[in-house]
């Protein structure tokens, strides 16, 4: 099955697609030249295949807003992970607080995930963040 590939504007809540693609190139490219209706706007690209299969995080200069990341290519994530992810950002155990806070997530904030709910399938959970 074939992928086809969105452009995400996180600037939003709940996030919204800016724009659709034919290729995970082609999708960072317009990122990195700018979408029209979203300059200035965090963006990340989604891969989707039957459903949402994996995020792309752009390098930040690459992207005019957004978390302070550290990678030169886009980086991908597993839906699946970027779930469990979201779940422990909102995790009222101490503990999964603490390992939250030593892990190295910048991409992946509370508040980025707390925008692509509705795409990783979290929104019941999510929708009523404090």
């Amino acid at each position: 099955m074939s992928s086809n590939y969105y452009v995400l504007c996180l600037s939003h809540d709940p996030a919204t697609t800016a724009r659709e693609y034919h290729s995970p190139e082609e999708a960072a490219g317009a990122i990195k030249t700018g979408i029209e209706a979203h300059l200035g706007c965090d963006l990340l690209v989604e891969r989707v295949s039957g459903g949402p299969v994996e995020y792309g995080c752009p390098p930040r200069p690459t992207r005019s807003a957004g978390p302070r990341c550290y990678h030169r290519d886009v980086e991908w994530v597993d839906t699946e992970w970027l779930r469990l992810l979201g779940r422990a950002h909102e995790s009222a155990d101490p503990r999964i607080q603490d390992a939250v806070k030593q892990g190295r997530f910048f991409c992946w904030t509370r508040d980025r995930l707390h925008r692509l709910r509705y795409q990783i399938g979290n929104a019941e959970e999510l929708e009523e963040r404090p």
